[in-house]
């Protein structure tokens, strides 16, 4: 069923600016619209719905009228509906209005997909309505889309970011409460890229299996904690030594292996090397090694496999195969 709006002014005072209920995560900077308002004026009227007891709610457009209003605007041409507008048209107004211009975050994604699932099925909204946000039609997108909707404000906000993947937010829909408040601070205040993300949960949730106690304890246990104090470092580098640690602790042989390895190349003068490369076995399990070599002529080959020649001699080099 169509409902179709009438274009009219508004006067800004009779527009509730904190009755919007189809604007998904809180959005309180539209200071870049204010030097086009300026300029050129309104180019895109917002949506409103008329109150029954007066007065008028957002559909779409909050971040216009509030710059409106920062302004002293007095009133402001809008497409306007009645009262009997029902909810689920308002959500596909605030839909598209937005779709087409600045897109969605993936908290927005999120909340829009568990929001459209009020009034339509699972399959029309994985189908229809997923490419609309920018997705795959994926009923298993969408499953993950629900979870991520499903965390605390501190998680969406940090997927609003680009700082929490789809993935991740997933596997934390999992968790008991406590466990996902104890990793918060380890995601916001330590760079992540998404396969760091899971890395890190997947690890802290086996160390957890393996010691037989829960999540949060292996997070607020002071090894880890530590991590997260400036103090040790800026971030990327304290990512780092925290995944090292996961790594030591979930595989202390595999690591203690793969540090005598680091160290006889380094012995050998073959870690840095600038054209000779040097791999273990995968987990150093078998028996062959794999050497690649970079040469820009005969000459340079000669000369790189003399000096391989001459490292294959040495006590280090012989012993790589005992590591």
């Amino acid at each position: 069923m169509a409902f179709f709006p009438h274009f009219q002014e508004v006067p800004l005072a009779s527009i509730d600016l904190d009755d919007h209920p189809f604007h998904v995560l809180p959005s309180h900077d539209f200071s870049p619209l204010l030097p086009s308002l300026r300029e050129v004026g309104l180019l895109a009227p917002p949506w409103l719905r008329l109150r029954a007891a007066g007065g008028w709610q957002v559909i779409a457009g909050l971040k216009r009228l509030r710059a409106a209003a920062q302004l002293g605007w007095e009133k402001i041409p809008a497409w306007t509906l009645p009262p009997d507008t029902p909810d689920s048209h308002g959500l596909l107004i605030y839909l598209y209005d937005n779709a087409y211009t600045r897109g969605f975050n993936l908290a927005e994604q999120a909340v829009l997909a568990s929001r459209l699932l009020v009034y339509w099925d699972r399959q029309e909204v994985a189908a229809r309505f997923l490419p609309i946000l920018g997705l795959p039609p994926a009923p298993a997108y969408l499953d993950k889309l629900l979870k991520l909707a499903g965390l605390e404000e501190p998680f969406k906000n940090l997927a609003a970011q680009g700082r929490l993947a789809l993935t991740p937010g997933a596997h934390l829909a999992r968790w008991e409460e406590a466990d996902r408040a104890a990793a918060l601070p380890f995601l916001e205040l330590l760079p992540w890229t998404q396969s760091q993300q899971e890395e890190l949960l997947e690890a802290v949730e086996l160390l957890a299996r393996r010691e037989g106690t829960p999540i949060r304890e292996i997070l607020s246990g002071p090894e880890l904690e530590q991590h997260l104090s400036p103090s040790l470092g800026p971030p990327p580098e304290r990512s780092r030594n925290l995944r090292r640690l996961l790594h030591l602790r979930l595989s202390p042989r595999l690591a203690a292996a793969q540090g005598a390895f680091q160290a006889a190349l380094a012995r050998l003068g073959l870690r840095n090397h600038p054209r000779v490369r040097l791999e273990p076995p995968p987990a150093f399990e078998g028996a062959d090694f794999r050497l690649e070599i970079k040469f820009r002529d005969a000459a340079e080959l000669n000369q790189l496999m003399g000096e391989l020649a001459q490292l294959a001699h040495r006590e280090e080099f012989v012993n790589l195969n005992e590591i």
